[in-house]
C-alpha cells in the first residue's frame, strides 16, 4: 500500500527529533511520500539542524500563511492554494487529499496533529482528528485505506476492521477505543488487560478508554465485527 507522510502546521515535541528523523529515514526507504502541509515544513528545518544529512519533503501545499523565508524547500511547491487564505478546506485537508488523488497514496500518516500544549488548541487537534476520517471519505469505501496520527509516545488509528499494535518500551502500554457512529462492535480483543470480545464501543459512552497489555505481551490485536463502523484506537506508552 502506497503512503504519504503528512506533516501538520502544528505540535512537535523537539524533545524527540531523532523519533521524526527516524519516522522520515523509515519512510524513504519505503519510498513514502513527504508532504508538508504550510508551516509544517519548520520540523525539517530543526531536523536538518547540525547535520550533514539533509532531509527534504517532496511537497509543499497550503496557503503559505505560516512559512517564512530561508527555510527548507521542498522539491515541489503546489502553486494553486498560495494566499488563498479564505478557501473551503484546510492546508491539511489539501494535503491529505493530494496525497490521494495525485499519488494514489492510501496509507496516510499525519504529524503535527497534537494541540500546542501552551495555547490550548483543542480545536485543532479534534479537527486533525477528522483529517484520518476525511481521507477515508475521500476514497472508495471498498479501496483499502490505513490512517494513523503519529507522535514521540502516542499513535492513534483509524481502525476500518483490524489492527495489530506493538508494544514500545517496557513500560505501561495504554489502549483506548473511542467511536464516533453507534455500530462499532469489538470481535475479539488479544493481549489487552480487560476483554473487549463483544464490547459495543457507544459514541456517548467511555467504557472503552484506558485499558492496556497484559503483562509481559509484545503486541495486541484488535478486530471488529463485519460492517462495524470505523473506531479511533489510541495507544499510548
Amino acid at each position: 500500500m502506497k503512503g504519504a507522510l503528512i506533516f501538520l502546521n502544528g505540535y512537535y515535541d523537539t524533545r524527540y527529533l531523532d523519533f521524526y528523523r527516524q519516522e522520515i529515514l523509515t519512510a524513504l526507504e519505503n519510498r513514502f511520500l513527504l508532504i508538508c502541509a504550510d508551516g509544517g515544513i519548520r520540523i525539517f528545518d530543526d531536523l536538518n539542524q547540525d547535520t550533514d544529512t539533509t532531509l527534504v519533503p517532496d511537497v509543499l501545499i497550503g496557503d503559505m500563511d505560516s512559512v517564512v523565508e530561508g527555510i527548507t524547500k521542498a522539491k515541489h511547491v503546489v502553486q494553486e492554494w498560495i494566499g488563498k487564505t479564505d478557501k473551503d478546506w484546510t492546508d491539511g485537508q489539501l494535503a491529505v487529499d493530494y496525497a490521494l488523488e495525485a499519488y494514489g497514496c492510501r496509507h496516510i500518516i499525519i504529524y503535527g496533529g497534537l494541540p500546542r500544549p501552551e495555547v490550548y488548541e483543542t480545536d485543532q487537534f479534534l479537527g486533525n482528528l477528522k483529517l484520518m476520517r476525511f481521507g477515508h471519505y475521500r476514497v472508495s469505501t471498498d479501496t483499502p485505506y490505513k490512517a494513523e496520527m503519529r507522535d514521540p509516545k502516542q499513535t492513534i488509528h483509524y481502525v476500518l476492521s483490524a489492527v495489530r499494535l506493538a508494544r514500545k518500551n517496557s513500560g505501561l502500554q495504554r489502549v483506548s477505543l473511542i467511536a464516533e457512529a453507534d455500530n462499532v462492535v469489538v470481535e475479539k480483543s488479544e493481549n489487552l488487560r480487560w476483554d473487549l470480545a463483544s464490547l459495543h464501543i457507544h459514541p456517548d459512552l467511555t467504557n472503552a478508554l484506558r485499558n492496556e497489555f497484559v503483562e509481559g505481551a509484545e503486541w495486541a490485536v484488535l478486530q471488529l465485527v463485519e460492517g462495524a463502523a470505523p473506531v479511533y484506537v489510541i495507544h499510548n506508552w
